[in-house]
C-alpha cells in the first residue's frame, strides 16, 4: 500500500512489551504509559504518515504523533485503516 501510493517506508519506531490494548478499559489505555520509543540511530523524516491499524481512543496515535513531533518531526500526518 505505502509503496504502491508512491511513500517510502522507514521503520522508526520500536515497541515495549505490555498487555494487548484490546483488553485494557478506555480509562485504562488513556492512563497507559506509552510503550513505543524511537529506535537508535534513525534519522528523522521531517513528514510522517503514521499508519495504525485499529483506531479505538486515538490514545495511541496522538501520543505517538506527540512523540514525533518532540523527536523533530514538523509534519505528522495519521491513517487508521479500521475504526
Amino acid at each position: 500500500m505505502v509503496e504502491a501510493a508512491g511513500f517510502s517506508f522507514k521503520d522508526i519506531l520500536g515497541k515495549r512489551e505490555e498487555s494487548a490494548s484490546s483488553s485494557k478499559s478506555r480509562l485504562e489505555r488513556l492512563a497507559t504509559e506509552i510503550p513505543f520509543f524511537i529506535k537508535d540511530g534513525i534519522s528523522l523524516p521531517k513528514k510522517i504518515l503514521l499508519i495504525d491499524d485499529i483506531y479505538t481512543t486515538g490514545a495511541t496515535a496522538n501520543r505517538v504523533k506527540r512523540l514525533l513531533e518532540e523527536a523533530g518531526a514538523l509534519e505528522v500526518k495519521t491513517f487508521s485503516l479500521v475504526r
